[in-house]
């Protein structure tokens, strides 16, 4: 293999590496396969599945394309290319598999319909009679019923955008541009409540609107202030009681807040969450994403520490964090992920640009002297790929 080598934990001359014995603390499982979906040094920046029997995923890519892959099979259905700037998201559309959204920097949002391969069938940009230039997006996010699109925006002369599509038709319906005060860094639609929608940005804040209101002062129901620059939101539905909302910060914190209160719940710093991955140096270890799993109230966290050679699976469960999982022989640095709770497959992409597959079995195994139910996982990936030459 060429490129840059991954040392071992304990060899990388930093300080960096184990508390333990990762085997005493973890499931050990090591990598079985390896393939790349994209060229050296482009990126796996972001992903989303279809949610259906046989899903498939979008992945985007920092080359400013996007590749479609059959999940089970991991084979290529398709390569969509026409931004003409970063490509800051990727979904599917929530009731048709053939429909995949794309959103960009060049400030559209691109629709392609995979039945007629790789050509735009609409496009979505703010395109009112005073805007001299397109507002550059930073996110995008489709409604649970499919019916409305919402983009957010970087910070353009003192404003952040929120601007929003029905995408029955391509003109702009409206936005708002009051509750943030900095880049919009996610949008978040709650997935079964189609006018509930989630923003979070780099001022701190953590928007829910009601989108039907008729204005934006109306439509905010709640800020929540994270005192913390927000990186990604997660909404997590719960059948009794207030919803979930997780927050994952760009210093590494994770807080989980219901949409009704003032305060998080429950809040983790990254000095806590490097203790329960077992690591030693705080500044190497960093959060990936937070996946709901079946389990009632459960949130399944992804980290990963190191040069990428540390992937490492966390429990949030009653208020308590406990480590899962160790993803021995991964050989990226991971920044996106798909988790099916159903199924247990997880999806991991990166900066080696591997889209790696790892299914799970479960087996009940005794730990440190408690019983602990472990996912065990095996991974399955599509070809050999090169490995970056640094650490972003």
């Amino acid at each position: 293999m060429h490129g840059l080598e991954i040392e071992s934990d304990d060899d990388d001359g930093d300080g960096d590496g184990d508390m333990s014995n990762p085997a005493e603390v973890f499931r050990m499982y090591s990598l079985q396969h390896e393939v790349a979906v994209a060229r050296h040094r482009t990126y796996i920046l972001h992903m989303n599945a279809s949610v259906t029997s046989n899903p498939r995923v979008a992945v985007a890519l920092s080359d400013q394309s996007c590749a479609i892959y059959d999940v089970t099979q991991l084979s290529k259905v398709e390569t969509l290319c026409g931004h003409k700037g970063t490509v800051v998201n990727v979904r599917f559309s929530p009731g048709d598999e053939s429909l995949v959204y794309s959103a960009s920097s060049d400030g559209t949002i691109k629709l392609w319909d995979l039945r007629i391969g790789n050509q735009s069938a609409k496009e979505f940009k703010d395109d009112t009679e005073d805007s001299e230039k397109l507002k550059p997006l930073s996110d995008f996010d489709i409604a649970a019923d499919g019916r409305f699109i919402c983009g957010g925006t970087e910070l353009i002369h003192d404003d952040a955008f929120l601007l929003f599509w029905d995408i029955r038709s391509t003109n702009l319906l409206g936005g708002y541009w009051e509750s943030h005060t900095d880049d919009i860094t996610q949008v978040c639609f709650h997935p079964t409540k189609p006018d509930t929608l989630a923003s979070g940005s780099t001022d701190g804040l953590m928007n829910i609107f009601d989108i039907s209101k008729a204005c934006e002062e109306d439509a905010l129901q709640l800020s929540l202030n994270t005192e913390s620059s927000v990186a990604k939101i997660g909404w997590f539905p719960r059948e009794s009681g207030s919803d979930m909302l997780s927050c994952i910060t760009h210093t590494e914190d994770l807080q989980l807040w219901t949409s009704d209160g003032a305060y998080p719940f429950v809040q983790f710093s990254r000095e806590k969450i490097c203790h329960s991955m077992q690591r030693k140096l705080v500044e190497s270890c960093f959060i990936v994403d937070a996946h709901q799993t079946n389990t009632l109230g459960e949130v399944l966290l992804l980290t990963t520490a190191g040069r990428g050679e540390c992937l490492r699976t966390l429990a949030v469960n009653k208020n308590k964090l406990k480590p899962l999982s160790s993803l021995a022989g991964n050989k990226q640095i991971v920044r996106t992920s798909w988790y099916d709770r159903n199924s247990e497959l997880l999806l991991t992409g990166g900066e080696g640009g591997l889209l790696s597959l790892w299914k799970p079995s479960t087996h009940s195994e005794t730990d440190l002297g408690t019983n602990l139910k472990v996912n065990c996982y095996e991974v399955q990936t599509l070809s050999t790929a090169l490995l970056p030459e640094a650490l972003k």
